[in-house]
């Protein structure tokens, strides 16, 4: 089957699009609200784009019944040029689906998930204590979209990674960092503890397989 995407209904597209494109890193993004409290929110339209310099891309959804059209994090990242990403592992999990909750304006979900936050090194939104991995992130650029929606490229300006989980040589154990993915609609995750290795190959490993040269 197929379809011109202009004739598909959104509910119509995001069903394709989540049930295809995966499994999705997820971006636990904190930022702060314009009180000074935290923000935080999980997003799996995200991944890194660049290493040098390092740049990460999260795709924000809108609300339409907002004023402006912008979510708070949306909000927040326009606001002060800055976010924190935090990777989810399993331990998170549940603290992650709380703040995915559309909670009234004034209530913490930080509070009601029961997150620890520890102050940045160079941004002024606070991490995610119970993370392993956190990247602290200027904002390079942010596309508009429509209805509230935007693309927000960001620079990390900071990386902590978790003490039992990398190495003097700069070697992560991936066992140990046991990050999610997000897959399909309702509710379904994938764990990263199921790999297999398939070693990238040069041109002479290739000739030396016999395959005939162009």
């Amino acid at each position: 089957m197929d379809w011109n995407v202009k004739d598909l209904s959104r509910h119509q597209a995001s069903k394709l699009l989540h049930s295809t494109i995966m499994p999705r890193p997820i971006a636990f993004v904190t930022t702060l609200n314009p009180d000074g409290s935290a923000n935080a929110a999980p997003f799996s339209f995200f991944n890194v784009l660049c290493t040098q310099p390092a740049i990460v891309a999260i795709g924000l959804d809108g609300d339409v019944e907002a004023e402006d059209g912008l979510k708070d994090t949306a909000r927040n990242i326009a606001a002060n040029g800055e976010f924190v990403i935090n990777l989810v592992d399993e331990g998170l999990v549940e603290a992650m689906n709380i703040c995915s909750i559309d909670f009234p304006t004034g209530i913490d979900e930080t509070v009601q998930a029961g997150l620890d936050l520890v102050p940045s090194r160079q941004v002024r939104s606070p991490r995610i204590a119970a993370s392993p991995v956190q990247f602290e992130c200027r904002v390079m650029q942010r596309l508009p979209l429509v209805a509230g929606r935007c693309i927000v490229l960001g620079e990390i300006v900071h990386m902590h990674v978790r003490d039992d989980i990398v190495d003097s040589n700069f070697h992560v154990d991936i066992q140990k960092l046991n990050v999610i993915g997000r897959m399909h609609g309702a509710g379904w995750y994938t764990r990263t503890s199921s790999l297999f290795q398939v070693p990238r190959i040069d041109y002479a490993q290739w000739l030396e397989r016999g395959r005939d040269s162009p």
